[in-house]
């Protein structure tokens, strides 16, 4: 079949179902653990100051665990820490973040922390698991079990290459981690947002990709040894923004959409849930929902189809 055929034919198979609203956006890990559903939310405290900068009052940033089907706060692992990820595995989740160590700016992290938990309310002493190197900074990361190992992404803003370069790890316990020479994702193009998934003997990586005109959506790449790469055709994005949607029409009615990032899933009483931000990359946003009638596995493999 001819890549405009192709192009033609095939269609998203993600149908967005709900937007949770504005002021809860933020970097958000949908997780399964003992058959209930759960997210992990970046809650940065200027959120309940909207009408200050996104500095404000930074060292009171949280990350926080939701029952989703009470719509409740269940605990707050970690203050002064940002870029939460949840990694759920053999009935524990094992939460990685940046640590901001009281130091006197937002985003110059240096460390990634883990803690864990089994009932998501009494959790493991927070362990440095990265640190930085180049005079790098740290930002979101993502984990995976792969054949027989366990995979960190982690976002860089090492100088050497585009912002934020995606570098990966491994593991054989989830404390000690090495960087796997040469498994490095995006020298030549900006990316962020990432995600990690292993399904089908391949690792997907779910990244943001800049479009021009101040417009973003999350794409999809794919691995078998992390270091040489297959970019989903184009014209097949993960997800992408709805120009049509005012993400927060309260405060900001003359903002729309233009943007569909930090897009993660998980699978769910048969079905893929998957949670992304909306908004415009510029401090408004809001948080929504998609689906899928299937397992991540044939979502992912869609977009390669």
């Amino acid at each position: 079949m001819s890549d405009t055929k192709s192009a033609a034919t095939w269609k998203c198979r993600l149908h967005k179902t709900a937007v949770i609203g504005p002021r809860i956006a933020g970097e958000t890990t949908p997780f399964v653990l003992n058959d209930r559903l759960y997210r992990v939310e970046n809650h940065t405290r200027q959120f309940d100051f909207p009408d200050k900068d996104t500095d404000y009052r930074f060292l009171e940033d949280e990350i926080r665990i939701r029952d989703v089907e009470a719509d409740r706060i269940i605990s707050i692992p970690l203050r002064g820490h940002y870029f939460g990820h949840g990694f759920p595995w053999n009935g524990r989740l094992y939460l990685f973040a940046g640590d901001y160590e009281n130091g006197p700016l937002k985003w110059k992290i240096k460390r990634i922390v883990m803690t864990s938990s089994e009932d998501l309310l009494h959790w493991t002493e927070p362990r440095v698991v990265i640190e930085s190197e180049n005079g790098e900074c740290l930002f979101n990361t993502a984990v995976c079990r792969g054949k027989d190992r366990y995979i960190m992404l982690y976002e860089t803003d090492d100088k050497r290459w585009k912002p934020f370069t995606f570098k990966y790890c491994e593991s054989d316990d989830l404390i000690h981690w090495m960087r796997i020479p040469g498994a490095i994702y995006a020298k030549d193009k900006y990316v962020g947002g990432p995600a990690l998934y292993y399904e089908g003997g391949r690792y997907y990586t779910l990244y943001l990709q800049a479009l021009g005109g101040g417009t973003y959506e999350t794409r999809i790449t794919r691995s078998t040894d992390l270091i040489s790469w297959e970019d989903a055709p184009e014209g097949r994005p993960f997800l992408t923004f709805n120009p049509e949607n005012r993400p927060d029409i309260e405060l900001h009615p003359e903002v729309y959409e233009l943007n569909a990032s930090d897009a993660e899933l998980c699978f769910w009483k048969g079905r893929t849930i998957v949670y992304f931000n909306g908004g415009n990359q510029l401090g408004v946003g809001d948080l929504q929902v998609a689906e899928f009638a299937g397992t991540p596995r044939e979502l992912l493999e869609h977009y390669y189809t």
